[in-house]
């Protein structure tokens, strides 16, 4: 019985097998995090891109939502959408002339691989004095 414990034959399968784990586990991390920067630059264009549309219609319209439909149907993100603004009527959705405007994008992530818990991502992107439209 001593003799079959001091026996070390088989030590290298074992540390192969641990050190396979291991990358697999680091892979794994690493494409989650990439997947986190994608999804990122993603939303900030697509908060750019709806910024620029509600500057230049001067109010939150059907335009805006339009782009905003367009960007998730090619881009295959479905994010829900919040606007603010210094002066913002929300019945009617203007913004007034020379005011921030502020998109956020949020969108529940799931990392793959490491079970299945999902945590909201948001992105927010403001750019002020940019509203192009006096209001009465």
């Amino acid at each position: 019985m001593l003799k079959t414990l001091k026996n070390k034959k088989a030590e290298g399968y074992i540390d192969v097998a641990v050190a396979v784990l291991v990358i697999a586990f680091a892979l794994m991390f690493i494409v989650s995090i990439w997947s986190m920067m994608t999804l990122k630059q993603d939303l900030k264009y697509m908060c750019g891109e709806i910024l620029e549309v509600a500057t230049g219609q001067g109010q939150i319209n059907s335009a805006v939502y339009e782009r905003y439909d367009e960007l998730c149907a090619s881009s295959g993100i479905a994010t829900q959408i919040e606007f603010s603004a210094e002066y913002f009527d929300a019945s009617t959705g203007k913004v007034q002339l020379g005011d921030t405007i502020t998109v956020t994008l949020t969108h529940e992530l799931t990392l793959q691989g490491f079970g299945s818990y999902t945590f909201p991502f948001e992105v927010t992107v403001s750019k002020s004095g940019l509203s192009k439209v006096y209001w009465k």
